[in-house]
């Protein structure tokens, strides 16, 4: 993933997020799907051939897409509707 804006941290500038995203979904009634999302990234940098990380990760964190604002809500439509067309896709 590529940073909106490029990171410096201790004079290195990281222009790349690693991620780790845990979506949690789930119905609170037949028309009310609801998720918990945890998304930490995590500013990462090439330097040659090898891959630099630092320890100071950003956590975008909600328990219901009640708190979420709408950019968050927008992001958890659009990964649910491509887990949709993978389910589609393998026939689960």
């Amino acid at each position: 993933m590529k940073a909106s804006a490029p990171i410096t941290i201790d004079g290195k500038t990281y222009d790349r997020y690693s991620m780790t995203l845990a979506v949690s979904g789930r119905y609170n009634a037949p028309d009310q799907p609801d998720a918990s999302v945890v998304l930490t990234l995590t500013p990462t940098r090439f330097e040659g051939d090898q891959i630099e990380q630092t320890a100071e990760s950003r956590t975008v964190l909600f328990g219901s897409l009640s708190v979420a604002d709408d950019d968050a809500r927008v992001a958890v439509a659009e990964v649910q509707a491509s887990l949709q067309k993978f389910i589609n896709a393998k026939g689960l």
